[in-house]
């Protein structure tokens, strides 16, 4: 026959079961109701303040709540490297939700530091770290420390490379670095449509090297056709490098497609219409929908003065250029000065 222990120590683990069933279900309501009633019969279950903290992180980002059960666990297992980890992702997650980042990616650090004590070989904390420092402030130096330190552990840890490549270029602009690690990451997973796009982007910015981050850019979108922003980039790029137009903006109505209230995509589609044998019609349909989108955008003012004025509609462009002077425009305002027009 049981003792009233053994019959505690059994309802626990029947808990602990049925709230990881309604957690799978996603009833974290109910999942969190189960934890309860487990650490209820067995005070110490550590099992189940772990469950408990994953369901209310889960369950509408009760984060605090969360928290407190993390606590408890590193409480009742001090030396558990894995409650200290999933103690501060629950911070870093945190630090997301409120106002106040710095406090609560410091204190993520703190715990994947913590974690790394017991576990030196944590590969994920380093990792996991690295990104909140970048987060907290754009420590990037601290950031590519931590990168390098779980490449270390896990040589082949493309996503480490990949975003030490972004940390690379955030950082003194190391344009040159951050291409060495987005190529071995692209190396390690040939599929990354982000670290395509990162590494058009470095391409683009050092020293102009508009034909390979085109390639990139391409190469991103066949992996990931839902991309916006390398849509966006892709017609930048059809644009500078190719000067085909036609091709930028089939880019941008793609982007469109995904992000239809896109102020940006409507304003390169403007200036590509513009550019492409003068077709300032359509040129003021686009600059007039990103401004819809985007009404404090004082240079689409002045690309649809300039717009309006190319097809000799005067006084709508003079009233585009004063508003793009009004949102302080130099070059608007110059224009108004150079023709004597208050």
């Amino acid at each position: 026959m049981l003792n009233d222990n053994e019959i505690n120590e059994k309802l626990a683990e029947t808990y602990l079961k049925e709230g990881n069933t309604a957690f799978k279900n996603n009833d974290c309501e109910k999942a969190i109701d189960c934890y309860k009633r487990a650490v209820t019969c067995k005070p110490d279950y550590a099992a189940a303040y772990y469950d408990m903290g994953m369901a209310y992180a889960t369950w509408h980002g009760q984060f605090e709540k969360a928290i407190e059960c993390f606590q408890k666990l590193i409480e009742l297992s001090p030396n558990d490297p894995n409650a200290y980890y999933n103690y501060a992702e629950v911070y870093y997650v945190m630090g997301h939700a409120y106002e106040d980042w710095n406090e609560q990616y410091a204190k993520a650090i703190e715990c994947y530091k913590k974690s790394i004590e017991y576990k030196h070989d944590n590969v994920e904390a380093y990792y996991a770290m690295g990104e909140a420092y970048e987060k907290w402030n754009g420590q990037h130096n601290k950031a590519i420390n931590c990168y390098k330190e779980a490449i270390k552990y896990k040589p082949d840890f493309a996503d480490a490379y990949s975003n030490m490549g972004g940390a690379y270029a955030a950082w003194k602009q190391d344009y040159e670095k951050a291409i060495e690690c987005f190529q071995k990451a692209i190396e390690l997973k040939p599929d990354a449509a982000n670290t395509y796009f990162y590494l058009g982007n470095a391409y683009w910015m050092w020293n102009g090297q508009y034909e390979k981050a085109l390639e990139c850019y391409e190469k991103a979108a066949k992996y990931k056709t839902e991309y916006i922003d390398v849509y966006q980039n892709l017609g930048n790029a059809y644009a500078m490098c190719k000067q085909d137009y036609a091709k930028a903006i089939e880019c941008y109505q793609k982007a469109l497609e995904y992000n239809p209230d896109d102020a940006t995509a409507y304003f390169n589609m403007g200036l590509a219409y513009a550019t492409w044998n003068g077709q300032y019609e359509k040129a003021i349909e686009c600059f007039e929908k990103g401004i819809e989108y985007n009404p404090n955008d004082a240079y689409a003012y002045f690309n649809l003065g300039a717009a309006y004025m190319k097809l000799k509609y005067y006084d709508e462009g003079i009233d585009c250029m004063k508003q793009a002077a009004k949102l302080g425009y130099k070059q608007a305002k110059d224009w108004l000065q150079a023709n004597n027009i208050k």
